[in-house]
């Protein structure tokens, strides 16, 4: 009997195999694998590319018949994994594994439809699949699939809060809490489900409760009660049926929802609301060719209030501000706009206006290679927002400093910024958004060493053990992992990360996110061996960076495409 559902464990003939047996890690790891696989058996092939991607065939065939040496000896018999005609087989594809069994009982309830059975097949589940290998890729398909199967079950057995428990995300487990709420005249318990709801989706740009949730949440709120519908909730309503409008390309309804949710917030000073309606409004400008001017007025605007909703308004740019300032919409000087914004700050003697608008500039010297010019700027933002101690402002600061460094090859004095910043990440309430931005910077810095593959690894398991992670402030972090571990040979690790980048850039139409994931997939390409796809993408991803006034990109590019040969692209 083999367990892979919590813990891995082996019994043989009901006696467990210890845990000293497993001499060799990729022992236990082939074991595995091939008890994964419904028919429990795997092309040796196979079973290199996902154990050593890294190493030649005839490097990763010598340690596979280790691996084979070792697992056979600890599973005490010859036959315990049979080898023919390349095809490697646990007990003649015989072994009893919990993970197939539950499997095998949740597609049978789901099929039945049945709540009683659906449950029943809940109390088959062990456990999450070898959370010891959480980060392996060769097990992430697996893992995927027995994870949907166990969110099916529990939304299928009606158990709402476990199925929570496992996507926090699911908004069907949300509405049907809240109406169990509401059916139980539970007023208040309805509106915070519908707010856990809201501070969920707030990760992810753009999403928003569906009609049918908003719906339930509007008779939660007509409920009689002795509390009356507070500022907050109102402004709830409207910004999540405002994020409804916006999806449907409704813009004129969705930026006048937007508006009626960002005055109530403001009026009765919610930071929370004031990001929300913020986030809206920008989403709505920026997808209409506004953003410069929308985001100038609500700058302008937020002068004149307590800095925690000032820097609201900024936060709730974060991400667009990224893909304007950074040159993806050519025409607009990033400098000579933040530049405008600093006086305006000036004017109204507000520092937090202030040092958001330094740290624009300084962000906008640094991404054209003006590098002396944005270590005076971002100096001179990281001393305004201290003064402000706005932990946003100073974190983002600090990140781009550190930036600033490696681009002048101060690898240590990098390493120094990026601690302090992560010690104000870790406390900060916009941690989804500026931890993984940190850690882009991080791989950045380790990129070159000997423990970069490492480093990845780490950084994952941060990610993970986070749960929330803003998607596109994630895209540095996906695609410096996916270029360090095309290097490394870790060619499934280095595809997941391509993908993930190449979805979050899909946010975004062009410009340097999109160049960006075309120089990582032409690393991968590369390491796959398939040079003229690499080039090609390198050419593109130049002439991209180029159009956006990237130029050290732009120029990186160009020197990669120097060892292959490949035709250069006319500056």
């Amino acid at each position: 009997m083999i367990r892979l559902l919590g813990r891995f464990e082996v019994h043989v003939n009901g006696v467990p195999v210890a845990a000293d047996s497993w001499r060799s890690r990729r022992a236990a790891d082939l074991v595995k694998i091939l008890a994964l696989d419904p028919s429990q058996s795997v092309h040796r092939e196979q079973v290199m590319d996902l154990l050593w991607p890294e190493l030649s065939e005839e490097a990763a065939a010598a340690n596979l018949r280790k691996a084979v040496h070792y697992a056979r000896r600890a599973l005490g018999a010859e036959e315990a994994i049979r080898s023919e005609s390349g095809l490697l087989t646990l007990w003649d594809g015989g072994a009893d594994v919990d993970a197939t069994h539950f499997l095998a009982a949740a597609d049978a309830a789901l099929a039945a439809n049945d709540q009683r059975q659906c449950a029943e097949a809940v109390a088959l589940y062990g456990g999450e699949l070898l959370p010891n290998d959480r980060y392996e890729p060769w097990a992430e398909e697996a893992r995927q699939r027995i994870r949907s199967r166990w969110l099916a079950l529990l939304k299928a057995a009606h158990m709402w809060q476990q199925a929570l428990d496992v996507d926090p995300t699911d908004e069907q487990s949300h509405r049907e809490l809240m109406l169990a709420h509401l059916n139980a005249g539970q007023r208040r318990d309805a509106i915070r489900q519908f707010e856990r709801l809201r501070e969920v989706l707030r990760e992810h740009i753009g999403v928003a409760p569906d009609k049918e949730t908003i719906a339930l949440y509007q008779q939660v709120l007509a409920m009689d009660g002795d509390e009356p519908v507070l500022p907050e909730q109102r402004a709830a309503v409207l910004i999540a049926t405002g994020l409804v409008h916006l999806n449907r390309q409704e813009f004129d309804q969705a930026e006048r929802l937007a508006r009626q949710a960002l005055e109530i917030a403001t009026d009765h000073e919610l930071p929370h609301e004031v990001g929300d309606a913020s986030t809206l409004l920008g989403l709505v400008a920026s997808q209409t060719g506004r953003w410069y001017d929308t985001f100038r007025a609500a700058f302008v605007s937020s002068l004149h209030q307590n800095p925690q909703l000032a820097m609201a308004t900024y936060d709730a740019n974060l991400c667009m501000a990224e893909y304007h300032i950074t040159g993806a919409v050519p025409g607009t000087d990033p400098v000579t706009y933040a530049s405008e914004l600093l006086s305006l700050a000036e004017s109204a003697n507000s520092l937090v206006g202030q040092g958001i608008a330094q740290f624009m500039i300084g962000e906008s010297h640094l991404l054209a290679g003006r590098y002396p010019e944005a270590h005076t700027w971002l100096e001179r933002a990281l001393r305004t927002n201290r003064g402000t101690g706005i932990a946003s402002g100073l974190c983002l600061t600090l990140e781009r400093l550190a930036q600033t460094e490696l681009a002048l090859s101060q690898v240590d004095k990098a390493s120094q910024l990026l601690d302090q910043a992560r010690h104000i990440a870790d406390t900060s309430p916009m941690r989804s958004h500026l931890l993984v931005r940190l850690l882009g910077v991080h791989l950045e810095a380790t990129a070159q060493t000997p423990h970069s593959q490492f480093e990845v690894q780490r950084s994952e398991q941060t990610l993970t053990d986070m749960r929330k992670t803003c998607e596109p402030c994630s895209i540095n972090f996906h695609v410096r992992a996916a270029t360090i571990t095309a290097h490394t040979g870790d060619l499934p690790r280095s595809r997941r990360h391509v993908n993930h980048a190449e979805r979050i850039a899909g946010l975004w139409q062009g410009g340097p996110c999109t160049a960006a994931v075309w120089e990582a997939r032409a690393a991968l390409r590369a390491a796959e061996g398939h040079n003229d796809q690499a080039a090609a993408l390198l050419r593109e991803a130049a002439h991209e960076y180029g159009r956006a006034g990237r130029f050290p990109d732009e120029q990186r590019c160009r020197d990669r495409l120097q060892p292959m040969h490949a035709t250069p692209v006319a500056p």
